[in-house]
């Protein structure tokens, strides 16, 4: 799994909007006249799987494996007095379990992750339960993203599929959210890889630079070294790239991804300013963190004493 990179055009920008207002991405993890589906869609949702077996159940002492974003396989075990209604299942599931929303939809247990967008992932590995709640191992739900609102004067769209492969196929079409209607497909892409480390082992930094009269200051540099060149490994992945660097745009923000855990020194062109800091473990504002930190450079005095007088 990979962060792949979309880059979408809007020719004609006047004449689309004139009929939609949204972006629909959809993907193809089976080459390029493979079978696509939406990753996107009217809200960020989490992945959803939905049994085909209706209540009421036989499943005391049987177990349902699962993966949720691409974590460890978990095993839950059903305890109950038998047969149990679908109420009393979703009912137990929210009781027990973390990171998953159990519901009832005409009888049927739904599955759902708390984690939305398409870096949430929800799959069924294995379990003796399986049968009777109408559910295959193998089966596996991404969540989606928001469609991607049309903008005037904007010809050039960026999106990120957190829970992308490099051999993944992409097509993208417009659609109007009022009337539903949607425009043909564009030619299918692959994207450009952004990401090999897990979605969750990374976390946005961000800021905004502003002058002393309160404008954007547009194009500055910011980097962001690599302070420890052993490698940092997240899971097997040794993370030794020794700088991350990125620009203000035309409001003064900028945005990277970054690995949890690394130490870096952060340096803001044309100020003389560092700071090193530790990435944590949330998406956070890069300027609170450094101005959190110590500054490097201030003038170290020893404490070193005296030599004795011999004379």
């Amino acid at each position: 799994m990979a962060i792949i990179k979309l880059k979408i055009y809007v020719a004609n920008l006047t004449n689309v909007m004139g009929l939609f207002d949204k972006i629909q991405v959809w993907r193809s993890e089976t080459g390029i006249s493979g079978m696509y589906f939406e990753i996107t869609g009217n809200a960020l949702a989490g992945a959803t799987l939905l049994g085909t077996q209706t209540g009421p159940f036989t499943l005391n002492g049987l177990t349902i494996k699962y993966k949720l974003d691409s974590g460890d396989e978990k095993t839950y075990t059903f305890v109950s007095t038998d047969p149990i209604g679908i109420d009393d299942v979703v009912l137990q599931l929210n009781n027990e379990l973390t990171g998953i929303t159990a519901s009832e939809d005409v009888g049927r247990l739904r599955l759902t992750s708390d984690t939305t967008g398409t870096a949430s992932i929800l799959e069924i590995t294995d379990g003796t339960a399986l049968t009777e709640l109408g559910f295959s191992a193998g089966d596996m739900d991404y969540g989606e993203d928001e469609r991607i609102d049309l903008q005037t004067g904007v010809t050039e769209y960026l999106y990120d599929d957190l829970s992308g492969d490099p051999d993944n196929f992409y097509k993208v079409r417009y659609f109007n959210s009022s009337t539903l209607a949607v425009s043909s497909f564009g030619d299918p892409v692959k994207g450009d890889i952004g990401s090999v480390v897990a979605p969750t082992d990374l976390v946005k930094g961000f800021g905004t630079l502003a002058g002393l009269d309160g404008k954007p200051v547009v194009g500055r540099s910011i980097f962001f070294y690599n302070v420890f060149m052993p490698p940092l490994l997240v899971g097997d992945i040794g993370i030794v790239g020794r700088e991350v660097s990125v620009e203000t745009d035309q409001a003064g923000y900028f945005e990277t991804m970054m690995v949890k855990g690394a130490t870096v020194d952060v340096v803001i062109t044309g100020l003389g300013i560092t700071r090193q800091i530790t990435i944590p473990d949330t998406d956070f504002n890069v300027l609170t963190e450094m101005a959190a930190a110590e500054d490097g450079f201030t003038i170290q005095t020893p404490d070193i004493p005296a030599a004795v007088r011999r004379s």
